[in-house]
């Protein structure tokens, strides 16, 4: 019989190598595991945490690469900066009391028997006199869309403008017109057609005193959406203002008095779309044209005060409905 064959063949022996270094790795483990738990054996994990990345936003800067000196004259830096940024801000974005952007504080009184003696002449902006219920429809001329070339040649309730200033026979006409055609005229040609306008009105009322009354700002949004800008309407209030200088009439500075304190249209005077009235501007219309004409404001004891809700019960949408965007 033969004897079996003692030697080792080279795959027996790589294995028994691999089982012995896995045995010795296992005992060093358990070695150092049992050094640490009865103290031989301490890690210092502070440089190990120092080269751990420091995250700020989307930013990562390695500690490791910034000296000792460096990291604290940064954290001071930032901590000033952040201190002097927080005051700052503070008193930049206060948000003053009623609204990001309030009105400031202006005369609103006027007396409602002063004005039935007066004829307003306006676009969609002057309907709201009557929808609100401050001035009666016969002491109102408005239509959404006048322009001061439209309204010479446009009727309202069946009649031109001419014909219900000669019925009313009014002691002064008040006209404010412009806001709609910014989007397509120049304020030239408005300024234009509005001295014409002026000549008409003196033929079939010479005895009428004539006010121009300037056109009111728009509210931020409305400016970035819309063609209507505070740079065109200031423009144009110029020029109808030098149109008034020209003709002889009165000129009624009513868009500083609507301005908020970010010289936009005021929180508590736009309506949604950013360029009509809410009700609360209307008074202060009322009150600026009253004290340019009488040379006198008004005051809350003379002045009939009324407070007024939208009419929402007429048949007529077109002079009851102010829309979105003046055509």
């Amino acid at each position: 019989m033969a004897r079996a064959n003692s030697k080792s063949s080279p795959a027996d022996t790589a294995a028994l190598i691999a089982i012995f270094i896995l045995i010795a790795a296992i005992l060093v483990l358990f070695g150092i595991y049992f050094l640490r738990q009865n103290g031989f054996l301490q890690f210092d994990t502070t440089a190990a945490e120092e080269t751990l990345p420091h995250v700020i936003g989307s930013e990562t800067t390695a500690v490791s690469e910034i000296t000792e000196t460096t990291t604290a004259a940064v954290t001071t830096t930032s901590m000033t900066t952040v201190s002097e940024s927080s005051e700052t801000t503070e008193s930049e974005t206060e948000v003053p009391e009623g609204g990001s952007n309030p009105a400031k504080e202006v005369p609103t009184a006027y007396d409602k028997e002063f004005y039935s003696n007066v004829l307003m002449i306006g676009d969609s902006i002057s309907v709201g006199l009557v929808n609100y219920g401050y001035l009666q429809p016969e002491n109102v001329f408005a239509k959404v869309g006048l322009t001061p070339a439209s309204v010479m040649t446009t009727e309202v309730d069946e009649k031109l403008v001419y014909d219900k200033a000669a019925e009313l026979s009014p002691a002064y006409i008040c006209i404010m017109l412009g806001t709609n055609g910014l989007s397509y005229l120049s304020e030239d040609y408005m300024a234009e057609k509005m001295g014409e306008f002026i000549d008409e009105l003196k033929v079939y009322c010479p005895d009428a005193e004539i006010v121009l009354v300037s056109i009111p700002p728009v509210t931020a949004e409305h400016e970035k959406e819309k063609p209507e800008k505070l740079e065109n309407i200031t423009a144009y209030n110029e020029h109808i203002k030098n149109v008034a200088d020209e003709k002889s009439v009165k000129y009624v500075d009513t868009f500083s008095l609507l301005q908020g304190v970010t010289g936009y249209l005021a929180d508590d005077f736009a309506e949604n779309d950013g360029l009509h009235f809410k009700a609360a501007a209307y008074p202060v219309v009322l009150s600026a044209v009253q004290t340019a004409i009488t040379g006198e404001i008004p005051s809350l004891e003379t002045a009939e005060i009324t407070v007024v809700t939208a009419d929402t019960s007429a048949e007529d949408t077109e002079t009851t409905t102010v829309p979105t965007v003046l055509q």
